[in-house]
């Protein structure tokens, strides 16, 4: 019987489509007062959203939640009136009758909803959410396992750290050529593996004035001054670039 499971849930056919909320601008309702609440309560208050949870009763753990300027925990029954005021609702409980009354009113009034008890029944899903100095990023696993989510998110963060100053780099330079015309020809020059090759070198420079060469102007990164050109003239003479 479980093997038959794990093969119905690989072969179902889900996908994704990411969004990034702007957090200290969403408000999320969630439902339970139990484990699964918590964890939804702390991952969603932690990346700055604003977190109400109604229930009945609330197990110890959101002692540790309970002070933050942004979450807010009512002790009471659930009411319809709740979901108007909020973005997201996440249906925390183990009573599936109370589930399904919540589900109908989120249709009803057109909110996202996560189902903790059935993902699968819901519009949303949590990913693993991880972040570097310059970075952030979520993941899921199509079948369903936050645990390889997690394990995956970690190596990804492990080699974007390991990037971070070179993308910071990309971005100051894109914001100082905002005027320049050729401001997507260099950028897709800089965003690739061979440019990022001889920024790891140190040759990043000689090379933006090798294809881009003109008048230059000044970058004010936090790491240390850069000096790039603006006149590409089509990657500076397409017929003379080294192959």
């Amino acid at each position: 019987m479980l093997k038959n499971n794990r093969e119905d849930i690989l072969l179902r056919p889900i996908e994704y489509s990411f969004i990034s909320l702007l957090s200290n601008k969403t408000k999320v309702l969630i439902v339970g007062g139990g484990r699964a609440g918590f964890i939804k309560a702390k991952t969603l208050s932690k990346n700055g959203c604003n977190v109400k949870v109604v229930s009945k009763s609330f197990s110890k753990e959101f002692k540790e939640i309970k002070k933050l300027s942004n979450v807010e925990l009512i002790e009471g029954e659930y009411k319809k009136d709740y979901i108007q005021e909020n973005h997201l609702i996440i249906i925390a409980v183990e009573d599936e009758s109370i589930n399904e009354i919540i589900r109908k009113h989120c249709d009803e009034q057109c909110k996202l909803y996560l189902d903790c008890s059935h993902f699968e029944r819901g519009l949303f899903v949590v990913p693993c959410q991880r972040s570097t100095k310059t970075t952030s990023f979520g993941i899921n696993t199509k079948g369903g396992s936050p645990k390889t989510a997690r394990y995956l998110a970690d190596k990804i963060k492990e080699n974007l750290i390991d990037k971070d100053s070179f993308i910071e780099y990309s971005y100051d330079l894109r914001n100082s050529i905002s005027e320049s015309k050729d401001r997507s020809i260099i950028m897709n020059f800089v965003a690739s593996e061979d440019f990022y090759f001889f920024y790891s070198t140190g040759k990043h420079e000689i090379i933006l004035e090798m294809f881009f060469g003109g008048n230059y102007f000044e970058v004010n990164s936090s790491h240390k001054k850069e000096y790039f050109s603006t006149n590409s003239n089509e990657f500076g003479n397409k017929g003379n670039r080294k192959k």
